[in-house]
């Protein structure tokens, strides 16, 4: 509670647990673009081998191998995600109003209102994403089931046919249950906790603390990149360019046909230039990689001093108000730097290495000989590859849990509003705005009222 009394936003401790699924959630974003890359790569060299373009037949044989498996297994790693995803989420909501609700148990100020992150997860629907998955999947297994029945029914008794429709048939049912269970039964404790929260901060107690921030709020102005942010779109240059350069590089060597690619030669510094693509295809990747990650370097150094800052200016009663978009960034959890750069890395490396380790055990389409000899240190990739997002995700949680005294700080004495953007429906979610826990979970933007508030 503030000094003189004043109502203000006050994030409530939730735990290691909480923080961890928070961190989970934001880090496989990270992961799905570890992916995106390893996607990248695989279409590169796929094409490469699939072309005849890398002078060597066996070695085209074992990378074509490795590329159709790696992105049979990129697709699962997808579903998995989803599925990680959603019961982080859930897992993230409903710690959160727990959290919340025993501070109420145990006499919660009136004015230490909870922060409008905080009052999202405990006014949202704490398993939505899961139920959406669930029934997705049902729906999609239930297609193939459908199918395999069809199948079973056409060719009478086929043990192994009526095994596999066996199977998407029960896990059409399980993801069903889960749907129902994530849209009904889950939900009625996370509903029950926001009456209590809600019966010990009422709309007055809400609206004061959004008046003390808007009143205190200085003009926003429109962030500059950041050094993290140049470097990363520096990189996506670096890539895009490469892309560019590979295909440009298969399309002059091919001709003759639109699905086929029959070899072309040239002269020999036009042959030159033409391989150079590959090389140049190969370099900007590094390039890119060194990029993006000497970038989140000097935005970790950049924000450790921005905090360092400020502890010196909240010590100073005299210190006037730092800029809002300083402000906006650290009253908010963050992910660290390099634990995205870490999640990142983990999505590629977990792709090949599965892939590799599935191939040597004779599950590809050959080339098991090739891969066989390398199962443990493929084995050990993916252990590292798991190892390194879990402590990218235990990482940011610690890292959260020991930054909520500062967050509490500067929303105590520099509250800032949060920032928002209308959904496609034109919506936005209401405790972005303003009080929100006797209210709707969304209202409308106003007309003639931008789609998007400032830089938070």
């Amino acid at each position: 509670m503030s000094a003189d009394g004043s109502w203000h936003w006050h994030e409530y401790e939730v735990g290691l647990a909480s923080e961890a699924a928070r961190a989970c959630v934001r880090s496989l974003t990270s992961f799905l673009i570890g992916l995106g890359g390893a996607f990248v790569l695989i279409l590169g060299i796929g094409l490469l081998a699939e072309e005849d373009l890398l002078d060597d037949p066996g070695l085209e044989k074992v990378v074509d191998h490795l590329s159709r498996m790696s992105m049979g297994v990129l697709l699962a790693f997808v579903l998995v995600l989803c599925a990680v995803g959603a019961v982080a989420s859930f897992v993230r909501e409903s710690t959160t109003s727990r959290a919340i609700d025993r501070a109420v148990v145990r006499g919660a100020s009136r004015c230490a209102v909870p922060s409008p992150d905080q009052v999202r997860s405990v006014i949202g629907k704490p398993a939505e994403a899961l139920a959406f998955f669930g029934w997705a999947n049902a729906v999609l297994a239930g297609l193939l089931g459908v199918i395999g029945l069809i199948v079973v029914l056409a060719e009478g008794d086929d043990a192994e046919s009526l095994l596999i429709f066996s199977l998407v048939t029960g896990y059409a049912v399980l993801m069903a249950l889960v749907g129902y269970a994530s849209s009904h039964l889950l939900v009625r404790a996370h509903e029950r906790r926001h009456a209590r929260i809600a019966g010990q901060w009422s709309s007055d107690d809400e609206e004061r603390a959004w008046e003390r921030a808007r009143d205190g709020a200085g003009k926003k102005t429109p962030a500059r990149p950041s050094i993290a942010k140049r470097c990363l779109y520096g990189a996506a240059g670096f890539w895009l360019v490469g892309v560019l350069a590979l295909q440009l590089s298969v399309l002059t060597r091919c001709a003759g046909g639109r699905y086929k690619c029959e070899a072309t030669t040239y002269s020999s510094p036009v042959e030159t230039l033409i391989g150079g693509g590959i090389w140049i295809f190969a370099i900007l990747m590094v390039l890119g990689i060194l990029l993006a990650t000497v970038g989140v370097l000097f935005d970790w150094r950049q924000r450790r001093s921005e905090r360092a800052e400020l502890r010196a200016w909240l010590a100073d009663p005299g210190s006037e108000r730092p800029a809002e978009d300083l402000l906006a960034y650290h009253s908010q959890r963050q992910t660290h730097p390099l634990a995205r750069v870490a999640a990142m890395m983990s999505g590629a490396g977990l792709v090949f290495s599965t892939s590799s380790y599935l191939i040597g055990n004779g599950l590809g389409l050959g080339s098991q000989d090739v891969f066989a000899a390398y199962r443990t240190e493929s084995l050990v990739a993916m252990a590292v590859s798991v190892g390194v997002f879990v402590a990218a995700v235990l990482g940011t949680g610690v890292v959260n849990v020991r930054g909520r005294e500062l967050r509490n700080a500067l929303m105590e004495r520099w509250p800032s509003p949060t920032s928002w953007s209308a959904g496609g429906n034109g919506k936005v979610a209401h405790a972005k705005r303003g009080p929100v826990l006797h209210g709707a979970r969304e209202v409308e933007a106003g007309v003639g009222e931008d789609k998007a508030s400032g830089s938070r």
